[in-house]
């Protein structure tokens, strides 16, 4: 076997990066210009955390340039995976920076790349081709899992809301049927309010009506005795 090439993983699919934006006006102004591919020299650089990206948003939702975005970022995740020495992963982006992915560029870089690490063989290119892609579903596989249980617990939390304030209605619309009721008979109560006292103001009308009747008789009847007192009793 040949001895490993060491890898940077920062930066490796750059060429990629920038093939996902050739037809695009959104390019990113800071992708580095494309290296030889039988540049077997590469300077560590530091590694930018990339978070995991959910693949399977509504494209019709986000768009072809949120995709394009989104595609940038899967491929910062695989560049973490990158394993020393040359492998599927330097022949893919030594053919993308010939230009495009096709069986020219990917046999031309095969070839090239051949020279610097001899043990590269088509058979190691489809395991560790097979490996990243298998790797990356996994990543992909768990944060899309989260994502769910993400959505499920937002629509759950939906379903309890909404129950809630199901409940909080009916609680309120009966106290409102309650109010109105109690309303409705405050308002036969003031509307009857004179017919419910008219009896006992009529009575009390009455009662000092036939009072003083009573008085002025009785008083008459006294004046009457005074005057035959007054004019027969010496």
């Amino acid at each position: 076997m040949g001895e490993e090439t060491p890898k940077n993983s920062f930066g490796i699919l750059n060429s990629l990066k920038k093939l996902i934006f050739e037809d695009s006006a959104d390019a990113p102004g800071n992708t580095p210009e494309p290296q030889p591919a039988g540049n077997n020299t590469k300077t560590p650089e530091p590694v930018t955390y990339q978070p995991p990206v959910n693949l399977k948003e509504n494209v019709a939702v986000t768009g072809a340039t949120d995709v394009k975005q989104m595609k940038v970022k899967v491929l910062g995740i695989l560049e973490k995976m990158n394993e020393p020495g040359l492998d599927f992963f330097e022949v893919w982006n030594a053919a993308a920076e010939m230009g495009s992915v096709d069986a020219a560029t990917i046999k031309a870089a095969y070839t090239s790349l051949k020279y610097v690490e001899k043990d590269l063989s088509k058979q190691k290119l489809l395991t560790t081709g097979r490996n990243y892609a298998t790797e990356l579903k996994k990543v992909i596989d768990q944060e899309s899992n989260q994502k769910q249980q993400q959505k499920q617990n937002i629509e759950n939390s939906i379903v309890d809301e909404k129950n809630r304030l199901a409940n909080e209605i009916k609680i309120i619309e009966q106290d409102l049927a309650d109010l109105k009721a109690k309303l409705h008979t405050k308002e036969q109560d003031l509307k009857n309010i004179n017919a419910k006292y008219d009896p006992q103001l009529k009575d009390i009308d009455q009662k000092i009506a036939l009072g003083n009747a009573a008085v002025n008789e009785v008083i008459a009847d006294i004046e009457k005795a005074l005057s035959i007192i007054e004019t027969n009793i010496n």
